[in-house]
């Protein structure tokens, strides 16, 4: 590994490079002009590592691939990139291009699992069905990566960069990430799925906690955005309708088996007054709060 310093006829610096038959992996920091990158993207299949500031990719049927800060595209040449552009005025990030059996021989080295192997016919038949490109987005799987590459000194980063790539070919070809959302285009991993699943039940546990979706975004190390979007898929309804379904629930036992007061029962739920509980509740029961016990005590007797 060495350090290629800048390439300044393009405004770009490689500040670090690692290389393997059929495989190179560098650290790239480079301005708003982003041509440059076109180039090195015409390998059978590439990984970019977004660490800062951002990338557009158009396609040439009019679609546009968004880079944010921790996600990661895989690209192959099946993608038909017409033109990148930094979304930021400086964008960082690790590039990795493998080329053909070579390169996966090489990148098998790094994972030596007995009777498994990668396939360059299954990666390539598994990009070209979702349009030669997969964006993984921010979360944990991400979040862990960019920290712990961080962590580790100048000249392991290489290793370690491709030490990950494998696991996500792995992961990608052993069906180890499903579909999210309806876009076709974004893939969690099973630490994500563990995450929202997590928050979800830390919401039924604390009902009468303030909950937000930034604050159980960083108890759980996702993103607010992937939060929202993985519940939805997850559950089949947003965190907010979850949330405020289950508190009218738990409002609804203690109108009937208790004698707290409205207000009591308001922030036992976690509202901060009672006439917004009794708002929400009317719309939920169609009653208010204090008329629903009377009917539920009239029923009784």
């Amino acid at each position: 590994m060495a350090d290629q310093g800048s390439l300044s006829a393009r405004d770009v610096h490689i500040q670090w490079s690692f290389a393997l038959p059929g495989l190179q992996v560098c650290q790239f920091e480079g301005g708003q002009e982003a041509s440059w990158f076109s180039e090195s993207l015409l390998s059978p299949c590439a990984f970019l590592f977004c660490q800062t500031g951002g990338m557009q990719f158009y396609l040439d049927h009019g679609q546009v691939i968004d880079l944010n800060p921790h996600d990661i595209l895989l690209l192959s040449a099946g993608a038909c990139i017409q033109r990148i552009q930094s979304a930021a005025p400086c964008s960082c990030g690790i590039r990795m291009t493998l080329d053909g059996e070579e390169a996966l021989c090489a990148l098998t080295k790094f994972w030596p699992v007995p009777g498994t192997r990668l396939q360059a016919e299954q990666v390539d038949v598994c990009l070209q069905a979702h349009g030669g490109w997969l964006l993984f987005p921010s979360g944990l799987w991400n979040s862990a990566f960019f920290s712990q590459l961080t962590d580790l000194p100048t000249d392991k980063r290489g290793e370690y960069c491709v030490l990950k790539g494998v696991e996500l070919l792995y992961l990608l070809c052993g069906k180890g990430l499903s579909p999210m959302g309806h876009r076709g285009r974004r893939y969690w991993d099973r630490d994500q799925i563990e995450a929202i699943r997590q928050a979800h039940d830390y919401m039924l546990a604390n009902l009468g906690q303030p909950l937000t979706i930034e604050g159980l975004a960083r108890r759980f190390h996702i993103s607010g955005t992937f939060l929202k979007e993985g519940f939805r898929q997850m559950y089949g309804q947003s965190t907010r309708k979850f949330l405020q379904m289950r508190r009218m629930d738990k409002a609804s036992e203690l109108l009937r088996t208790t004698n707290q007061t409205v207000l009591q029962i308001a922030v036992a739920v976690g509202y901060e007054s009672a006439s917004q509980f009794s708002q929400i509740f009317k719309r939920h029961y169609q009653l208010p709060p204090a008329q629903y016990r009377r009917q539920i005590i009239k029923r009784n007797v």
